[in-house]
């Protein structure tokens, strides 16, 4: 069975072109997947991909799932996490006919006070991005690891080692600035996603997952949204330890409990 973890908090149409073995070269241009291409004429930018020659087009939950199928794989299990989470509901309620099952940690839904949050900020905050890029790439990096400090101080204090030197090496990825930008426009772009339904998910009855780590940075009242949601759906919801990198710092306690709950569902 395949894993599949999509993830586009941070992740663009172009990185996740180049993990699937999709040559990009420096003007943008690659040869598209999706069907016999001699000439690069698959054009991938950071939030979108179009292809010139057979007119495929759209972001990278849509280019995911056209790899995904370029690549015969039928069916995946479905991870999200954080704000990825969010886009992982959207990747489900998309494409139905490319999840076997989901599982969603340290997250919320769209009808939270967190992307409430975002909508009352909707004419300040996408000047942001065009801050940040003026921003030396060493002050961003110094701004995780000082927001990291707040996600960590629930964990043990081996767990808070190595989670600093997780997020240092994240800070000190080549393309940090570029994916810390992106990322940003992200978070920013869920406020224009409608509410979920029941029925959105209903082909996925029982075969839902929900992590709700017991000091998340995520309200209460965004973690209880999420699981009334899927709660109607028969969902397996339970409490997991740590905060909001807890599936990170103690990734063996989070896989224990993915790993029983796949088998549980015959998985």
């Amino acid at each position: 069975m395949n894993l599949f973890e999509i993830v586009k908090y941070g992740v663009g149409c172009r990185e996740a072109a180049e993990r699937y073995g999709v040559e990009v070269n420096h003007y943008g241009m690659a040869l598209c997947p999706f069907h016999n291409d001699r000439h690069p004429s698959l054009y991938v930018a950071d939030d979108h991909y179009h292809c010139f020659a057979c007119g495929e087009h759209g972001d990278v939950i849509d280019f995911a799932a056209k790899l995904l199928k370029a690549l015969s794989i039928e069916k995946v299990i479905l991870i999200g996490a954080s704000d990825g989470g969010v886009y992982a509901q959207i990747f489900a309620k998309r494409h139905p006919e490319a999840v076997l099952t989901m599982i969603l940690t340290t997250t919320l839904t769209v009808d939270s006070d967190y992307v409430r949050d975002i909508q009352k900020e909707r004419f300040s905050t996408p000047l942001l991005p065009l801050l940040l890029k003026l921003v030396p790439a060493k002050t961003e990096m110094n701004l995780l690891l000082k927001e990291s400090t707040g996600f960590l101080e629930c964990e043990s204090e081996e767990d808070r080692k190595y989670g600093r030197g997780f997020y240092e090496t994240v800070a000190s990825a080549l393309h940090y600035k570029q994916r810390f930008i992106h990322s940003f426009k992200c978070v920013y772009m869920l406020k224009d996603y409608p509410l979920f339904k029941e029925s959105d998910f209903e082909y996925l009855r029982g075969k839902i997952q929900v992590l709700l780590p017991e000091k998340d940075i995520f309200k209460k009242e965004d973690q209880d949204r999420l699981a009334e949601l899927f709660r109607k759906l028969d969902a397996e919801i339970l409490n997991a330890p740590g905060g909001h990198v807890g599936f990170i710092v103690q990734a063996e306690c989070y896989m224990d409990l993915m790993e029983t709950f796949l088998r549980k569902a015959g998985i």
